[in-house]
Formats: structure tokens, C-alpha cells, sequence
């Protein structure tokens, strides 16, 4: 069941909202900006309308804060609310409220965090898009994960999403390729292991074309015979695009929670792509350049010239992209058209969006959610093919490297070879996730397989401490402290407490631990944000965003696990409170991670 209920910044916005326009009739209210104070202390929520309307109202902010706090509408969700620094407005969420956060996050379980955000609106997300006959690269890798993950957290707040793998199946390559094979090639070979041994008839055609150019001659009059339908060529091509199809799609699998709803080649669009060139011709946007094909030109001087049509009459890429957008267009009416490439295809998307924008195809709609190159933290990574780094080869060394740390920590781990496919993949995935996309992501095995610092293993094994006092609690097994503040057994009678002791809530000090209600409070505070940060991700097609709110979250559960204890507690009505904030932790830390495509494990 997704919640309707609006979350507490949404609600504060309202409330804002109501006060300005009460307190400054006629004013336009601006968009109200909140944050979250870094220190609890400061409030759950923070609001600096005061400093972003001083120039209209050319009174002090601190006045101006006064003003609206005095009319602030009623509630019931905030306990206080104070005025700080030159005007900032703070608002402390009640622990009733918070209370009543706990039991929506252990009723909704899988749904916590879900919206309606996006309803009635759809999102087509392009991600992944391997070319047939070659091994995916880590910019596929890159891609794959953004991409699934922007699909999961859009998804949870209501869009419509449609994932399309655009694969490269279609240009004058296959040409080099059927003829490759026809001269060198074995059946038999390229069936046990298709795609390395396709790339390597492909990388000795271009050896043998070196020696005799009359080879790139035989490739033309392949690839020509296949565009006008001869039936051998078009099986050939069948053929290494299904071979292909299956090596790629067990790396989706052993990647795990990778989905695309449409495989879509470009060969998919090559009878869609005649009439875009005719409506191109006729509005003017393509025109005659020079030798006789047909380009785009820009006003802008920085975007250069681009080709959509040679003048023996071939299309290029750009072509059947534009075919594609307006396919997309047509067939889902898309709010957004997330294209999740690298950042050398910058250009690429310019040209293409100012072009669509010349047709008059809404060209807002389309947006290039780049992201950076990956580089080693040594600067190099051993692999089969030189300098080039394949998937394959980083899913098998997280694999390995995983389960070497596994066997050194938990050698008497169950199932040891599934956990260290979760954590390695896990790593992989989440390392990329926690950076932002907009910088090169760099690739360090160490810091990204420690149990230490903002890593997968370190979410995961957050996790697991949570289903181990959860257990503990269920089958009165032994326990640390919250497990972790020096206990060593389960349930707990309440005997030899204080009657203040047993009747204190989960929120309020306890004298047997130090800093106790603050560490709980801090966890708990942190929760509502969840939802929050899973709208930012969206909004920015940030993954980070949620990524490091989840590593946060962790820490603070980790604090309250040294700090607080749960099996142990007072009494027992304050052990079960405490128990319901451990099942809320990991709820929300499995939801989290879910959108992130990183699984967990209740054992690690």
C-alpha cells in the first residue's frame, strides 16, 4: 500500500506557506527552502524564508522570522519551534509524531518510503545499451546500475517507469562481421563463447583489412546484400545478435536485479527512421551540406555540424536516435526521456535535443543524465584485453575478493558463497551509487569491501547486527551490547529496576546508559527522512543522495547499538520499544538499499 500521508517537510512547507501569505498579504510566496540542521539540537527541519524575502519586506529577517512564527497555523506533528542565527526558522518534530513514524514504518514494512508522487505521469529510462559481438565495459557497468536504480526509486514514488535496453545491433560493422565469418569463422567455437569469439573474427577482419583493403569492399556489399533482405546475410545476423543476447543477459543475472521492460535495437527503429528524414527535410532542420548529405547546422559556433544522412543515402546514429525520441514520444507520452550515457556523449545529446527542439518535438523532455569515467585507485586493473576493463572481469574479482574477506572474519559463515555474492556485487554496485555521477568514479577495492566507512559490506553488516538482536529477542539468545552495551542474555524479567526505570519511554534518559536518550533520538529523528531523500534522488537523478542518507542512518543505528541497551533494557515495556526502533532501522535500511539494488543478508 503506497502512503498518501505528506511528509513532515511538505507539511512545514504548508504551513510557511499559510503564515507568509497571512503575515504579508499580497506578496508572492517564493518556493520554501528546507534543510535538515545538522545537529538535532537545531531542530528536525530548517527554514530561511526570513533572508530570501528581506529585500521585499526591508524589515530585519529576525523580525521577519518573528512574524510568521507568530502565525504559524496550528498542528499536531511539531513539538516547538525557535528562531536561530540572522533568522532561520526551526521546527522540532514531536515525539509523538515520531512515535507514530515508528509504527507507520513496521505497518507499511516494503512500502515505507513509497509515494504518489509521480502518479498518472510516465518516465522512459535508457540504460545499459551493449553492443552485439562486444564485451560489456565498465561504462556499461556504470550505466546498468544508475540507470536500475534511478528505475527503482522513481518507481517507488509513483511513476509509470519503462526501462529500454537500446542495443547496438545495426551499421556497416555487421557487415565486417558476416564476412569475417563467412571466411574464418566456426559454428561450433562461437556457441561456447560467443561474444569474445565474434570480437575476435571482428578484430582480425580489421587486422587482414590493414594487409588488403579490397576486404572493407566485400564488407560494403555483405552489409548492402543484408539491408535488401538476403536471407543468409539476415540469419548470420539473427544469429549473433541472439548469441550475444544470451552472454550479456547472464551478466545482467549475475549483476541481480537488472530489468528492462523493451529490448529495443536500433535495427527496431530502421523503418521508422524514412519519415523522420522526410519531416527533418521538409521543416528545414536537416539540410544539403556539403558533398551532397544531409546535415544539421547550429547557430551556436560551439556546437558543430552533424551528418544524418550520407549522400549514398546510409544513416547514421544520430538518425535513428531521433527516430527513437519521437518513437518514445508516440508510444508513451513520457513527462521525462532519461538517456543514462557517459559523459562523452555530451555532444552527442546536445546536438540531438536542439535538433528535436527544431522539429518541434518538445526537446524538455529529453534529458542526458551523464555520468563520469571510472578510474582505479592505482590507476590500472589487470585484464585480459589490455587497457580495456570488462564487467565480467570486476563481477568475478568482487566475487573472489569478497569471499577471501569472508573466510578471514565469519570462516563458519552458512551459505558463504551467496553472502560473498551479496557483498561483492553489493560493493561494486553501492561504490558507484555513493559517488556522484557527475565526477569520475573511482574504483577502490579495499575501502569498497571494508566493513569500516561508506561502503556496501559496512550497510549490510549493519543490517545483520539488526536481525541478530531481532532474533536474540524472539529465541532469548545471547546478546551484547543493544546488543552491544555489555549484555549477554535475552529477555529480561525487569527485576532490580527503578520504577522510573519501567515506566520510561523510549525516547527519554535511562540512568543505566549514558547518552542514552540522545543516541535514540537522533536515530529516530533520522527516520522520517527516508521518503525525503528518496524524492531528492529523483528530482536531481542523483543516486548519492539516498546512498549517503542510508550510510547516516547506519552510523547513527551503530551508535545507538554501542550506546543503548535493547535486550536488557529497564523493563520490558521499554525493551520493546526499543526493539520496535531496531525492526524500524532495518526496514528502512532494506527498503533503502532495495533502490539501490544492493541485497542484504540477516547473517554476515
Amino acid at each position: 500500500m503506497t502512503s498518501d500521508a505528506k511528509s513532515f517537510k511538505s507539511k512545514i512547507q504548508t504551513l510557511v506557506g499559510k503564515s507568509v501569505k497571512k503575515t504579508f498579504p499580497g506578496m508572492e510566496v517564493p518556493f520554501i527552502k528546507i534543510e535538515n540542521p545538522e545537529d538535532i539540537k537545531h531542530g528536525d527541519y530548517s527554514v530561511n524564508i526570513a533572508m530570501q524575502i528581506v529585500k521585499e519586506i526591508h524589515l530585519p529577517p529576525t523580525e521577519i522570522a518573528k512574524k510568521i512564527v507568530e502565525n504559524l497555523p496550528k498542528n499536531t506533528f511539531t513539538e516547538k519551534v525557535e528562531i536561530a542565527g540572522p533568522g532561520f526558522i526551526n521546527f522540532f518534530i514531536s515525539r509523538k509524531s515520531l512515535d507514530a513514524e515508528v509504527k507507520k514504518i513496521l505497518k507499511e514494512g516494503e512500502e515505507y518510503g513509497s509515494s504518489k508522487t509521480g502518479k498518472g505521469k510516465t518516465i522512459v529510462l535508457d540504460y545499459s545499451s551493449p553492443n552485439i559481438a562486444k564485451p560489456l565495459g565498465v561504462h556499461h557497468l556504470l550505466s546498468t546500475i544508475i540507470g536500475q536504480s534511478l528505475y527503482n526509486i522513481f518507481k517507488k514514488i509513483g511513476f509509470n517507469c519503462v526501462s529500454v535496453n537500446h542495443i547496438g545491433d545495426w551499421g556497416t560493422q555487421f557487415g565486417k562481421l558476416i564476412s569475417a565469418y563467412k571466411k574464418w569463422g566456426n559454428k561450433e567455437v562461437v556457441e561456447k563463447n560467443p561474444i569474445d569469439e565474434l570480437l575476435k573474427l571482428y578484430v582480425k577482419f580489421h587486422d587482414e583489412a590493414g594487409k588488403d583493403p579490397s576486404l572493407e569492399d566485400e564488407a560494403r556489399v555483405e552489409f548492402k546484400k543484408f539491408e535488401e533482405g538476403d536471407e543468409e546475410n539476415h540469419k548470420l545476423w539473427e544469429w549473433f545478435v541472439a548469441e550475444s543476447m544470451k552472454e550479456i543477459n547472464k551478466t545482467y543475472d549475475l549483476l541481480g536485479g537488472i530489468h528492462f521492460d523493451y529490448v529495443h535495437g536500433e535495427s527496431f527503429y530502421e523503418d521508422k527512421i524514412g519519415p523522420v528524414l522526410e519531416e527533418g527535410k521538409e521543416k528545414g532542420v536537416f539540410e544539403i551540406g556539403e558533398e551532397g548529405a544531409f546535415v544539421i547546422k547550429f547557430e551556436d559556433p560551439n556546437i558543430p555540424t552533424v551528418p544524418v544522412q550520407k549522400k549514398d543515402g546510409t544513416t547514421l546514429y544520430i538518425t535513428r536516435d531521433f527516430a527513437t525520441f519521437k518513437y518514445r514520444m508516440e508510444r508513451w507520452n513520457p513527462a521525462k526521456i532519461l538517456y543514462v550515457v557517459d559523459v562523452s556523449q555530451k555532444m552527442h545529446f546536445i546536438q540531438l535535443f536542439e535538433g528535436v527542439r527544431r522539429m518541434g518535438w518538445e526537446a524538455d523532455r529529453g534529458e542526458h543524465v551523464w555520468f563520469g569515467r571510472m578510474s582505479m585507485k592505482d590507476g590500472k586493473m589487470s585484464t585480459r584485453t589490455g587497457n580495456v576493463i570488462l564487467l565480467n572481469e570486476v563481477i568475478s574479482e568482487a566475487f573472489n575478493r569478497a569471499r577471501r574477506v569472508i573466510e578471514e572474519k565469519t570462516p563458519d559463515l552458512k551459505d558463504k558463497e551467496r553472502v560473498a555474492g551479496a557483498v561483492g556485487i553489493g560493493a561494486v554496485k553501492y561504490n558507484i551509487l555513493c559517488q556522484n555521477r557527475t565526477t569520475d568514479i573511482v574504483f577502490d577495492w579495499d575501502k569498497m569491501l571494508s566493513l569500516e566507512g561508506n561502503s556496501a559490506p559496512y550497510l549490510q553488516y549493519s543490517y545483520a547486527r539488526a536481525k541478530s538482536i531481532l532474533r536474540k529477542a524472539e529465541g532469548g539468545g545471547e546478546a551484547g551490547a543493544g546488543g552491544g552495551a555489555g549484555e549477554s542474555t535475552g529477555k529480561d524479567s525487569g527485576a532490580n529496576t527503578s520504577e522510573s526505570q519501567k515506566n520510561t519511554l523510549f525516547i527519554e534518559p535511562l540512568k543505566d546508559s549514558e547518552n542514552a536518550a540522545e543516541k535514540i533520538d537522533s536515530l529516530i529523528r533520522f527516520f522520517p527522512r527516508f521518503g525525503e531523500q528518496i524524492t531528492a534522488s529523483a528530482s536531481s537523478f542523483q543516486p548519492n543522495i539516498l546512498a549517503n542518507y542510508l550510510y547516516e542512518l547506519a552510523q547513527k543505528f551503530n551508535s545507538f547499538y554501542n550506546g543503548v541497551p535493547v535486550l536488557r533494557a529497564g523493563s520490558e515495556k521499554v525493551r520493546e520499544e526499543r526493539l520496535r526502533v531496531v525492526r524500524a532501522f532495518a526496514q528502512i535500511l532494506k527498503n533503502g538499499l532495495a533502490l539501490l539494488g544492493v541485497a542484504v543478508s540477516e547473517e554476515m
